[in-house]
């Protein structure tokens, strides 16, 4: 029950950085889902490594499995993306940030400069959808990113920590 309790503490430690994050991005007049995004890649990592650190330093056993491992920096990563998506979900709705606006401007202008690559009907479809564009589909879609992100991140760092026996015993 400790390892989920201390996945849940950093995931909201790693949620809390992101906002700021996220409103740190929004005052610079960059999208925080846009091309300056990956700014913010080095959350989740960091969040994760410390959630293993604290997972081994209060863990009573000597040996740990890679599962243990895996299983504590995801759960850290899923809740560090579902508490980001929800606060940044609610704290847009309540307080009226452009950010959509700043994000679908980047999308159009991306689009703008791929005009001559797509037809007039797969254009007009990209415009249709960038207008239907909301906070919670951006969230969605955010969230799937992270989880994808965080699995790979937690295949990384739980093979980093696992601490193999040696082959000669001594």
């Amino acid at each position: 029950m400790n390892n989920y309790n201390t996945s849940l503490k950093y995931g909201l430690y790693g949620a809390l950085i992101g906002v700021v994050f996220y409103f740190l991005l929004l005052f610079s007049g960059n999208s925080p889902w846009g091309s300056s995004s990956w700014m913010g890649s080095w959350i989740p990592i960091v969040s994760a490594y410390f959630a293993l650190k604290t997972y081994i330093y209060y863990s009573e056993k000597d040996t740990f499995k890679f599962s243990a491992f895996f299983r504590v920096s995801f759960i850290s990563i899923f809740y560090q993306a579902l508490f980001y998506n929800t606060l940044t979900v609610l704290l847009s709705s309540f307080i009226q940030t452009n950010a959509i606006e700043i994000y679908k401007q980047e999308l159009i202008q991306n689009a703008e400069q791929m005009k001559t690559m797509l037809s007039e009907d797969m254009y007009k479809q990209l415009m249709i959808e960038l207008q239907n564009l909301t906070h919670a589909t951006l969230a969605f879609w955010d969230f799937i990113y992270k989880i994808i992100g965080g699995l790979i991140v937690s295949l990384i760092l739980a093979g980093i920590f696992i601490k193999n026996k040696p082959i000669f015993e001594e």
